[in-house]
């Protein structure tokens, strides 16, 4: 019996300095059904040359404009053939096992959406800061409180036959794609958790979850507003609170956006 064919899509623009670990940590997996998926918006900092030094192990790459990590993530959903799809951006990491231990539990569980796992937290020199996280979530808990820390992106994988055949994620939002996504599927249809180490996130200062807080906050509450509309003065009462937090350049929890 043939093994499922896993895709990884990793979006990437000028992020040389962790980029060649996140290829390897894919490369290196234990399960060897993958196709990898590079689409980097031609960025400037040597990391065309590293995406071509392993461009005989990728099923397709490119390097060139595009419009931001959620289109980047869209053209190599086009290109993707797997059964499993996932995303792992390019200052991320899976950890050897990931895939084979996802495909395990995928073989014989092929009615949920989407398969996650644990994931740690690790700064920019790969310096452990928080244990692996991650427990099972439904869509109700996922709507109120956001992913984490019951849910990091970077342990996600999709099962291609509940996701959109024309786009993975919504290229409306610039921030919070992975949560649209998330409860976009957990609205429909059963998710599962399995208690492994999956992957590693990665925190620095020019990542996303601390560059744009409150951009990311902001499209969250559009989409809690979007999914629970019965919820109106719940969400009324968040923004402003983040208006407040607008005027003070302080906001809470917003890395939960993301």
């Amino acid at each position: 019996m043939s093994k499922p064919l896993v895709s990884i899509i990793t979006p990437s623009f000028q992020q040389a300095k962790w980029l060649e670990s996140c290829i390897n940590s894919v490369l290196n997996q234990t399960y060897e059904n993958i196709e990898y998926i590079i689409i980097d918006g031609g960025s400037t900092d040597g990391s065309k040359e590293i995406i071509e030094k392993y461009s005989n192990k990728l099923s397709f790459w490119q390097s060139k404009k595009d419009n931001g990590q959620a289109n980047a993530i869209n053209i190599g959903y086009k290109k993707a053939k797997g059964e499993i799809i996932a995303y792992l951006n390019a200052d991320d990491l899976l950890e050897p096992w990931a895939i084979e231990t996802i495909v395990r539990v995928f073989e014989v569980n092929k009615e949920f959406a989407i398969i996650y796992g644990k994931c740690k937290t690790i700064d920019e020199n790969n310096n452990l800061l928080k244990e692996a996280e991650g427990h099972q979530l439904r869509f109700d808990a996922l709507l109120a409180e956001g992913m984490l820390p019951g849910m990091y992106q970077p342990a996600c994988f999709f099962n291609k036959t509940y996701l959109d055949p024309e786009f993975m994620v919504d290229e409306t939002y610039k921030n919070a794609f992975d949560y649209e996504l998330i409860l976009n599927l957990s609205s429909q249809k059963t998710i599962l958790f399995v208690n492994k180490d999956i992957a590693a996130y990665r925190i620095h200062n020019n990542s996303k979850s601390n560059l744009n807080k409150i951009e990311a906050y902001k499209e969250k509450l559009s989409i809690q507003e979007k999914y629970g509309k019965s919820d109106f003065f719940k969400w009324k009462w968040k923004r402003l609170k983040l208006a407040v937090a607008e005027k003070t350049g302080k906001i809470a929890n917003g890395k939960a956006a993301l």
